[in-house]
């Protein structure tokens, strides 16, 4: 038996690297909603639909993916300079399945942003967001956002109302 293999079961090693990769993101002093925005500037008019902070890598990274004109990018953004590591066409909204495409398509239905969830979560949760995402609750779309307080991560979801076209 391959004692590596065993060891990537051990739920010690997993919370180890959890540990680390929060200790990584508590000592990066670009936080999310900076990275959000940087983001956003690459390609003017464009929505975030996921960010995620990634420390285990040689230099920490928001990933960043943002929806603009059917075409979704994807943006590394360094988590100690704020400066774009990368920015690549990920996919285009076609290309992606119907559950997908439907959440993107009420992404921009949507008037919160993301970056109007991150702010909220880390206020309702009083720390620092780490990551953010979209998901289909109950047939609507709404906002999860992953907040690190204290010791604890909290998850908020926040579930916005489409806009009403008159």
């Amino acid at each position: 038996m391959d004692p590596q293999s065993s060891n990537a079961n051990d739920p010690a090693l997993s919370q180890e690297a959890i540990d680390r990769e929060l200790d990584r993101f508590r000592r990066t002093e670009v936080s999310l909603h900076q990275a959000l925005r940087i983001a956003e500037r690459i390609h003017p008019g464009s929505k975030t639909a996921d960010i995620s902070f990634e420390g285990g890598l040689d230099v920490p990274v928001y990933k960043v993916r943002t929806l603009q004109s059917g075409q979704i990018w994807e943006s590394d953004i360094d988590g100690t300079t704020a400066k774009v590591r990368n920015s690549v066409l990920f996919s285009t909204v076609q290309a992606l399945n119907d559950s997908d495409r439907d959440s993107l398509t009420a992404l921009n239905a949507m008037r919160l942003k993301m970056s109007d969830a991150v702010r909220i979560a880390e206020r309702s949760a009083a720390g620092r967001a780490i990551s953010g995402g979209l998901i289909s609750k109950d047939g609507k779309l709404a906002f999860i956002i992953v907040v690190v307080s204290g010791k604890d991560l909290k998850q908020v979801t926040l579930e916005p109302a489409a806009l009403r076209r008159r």
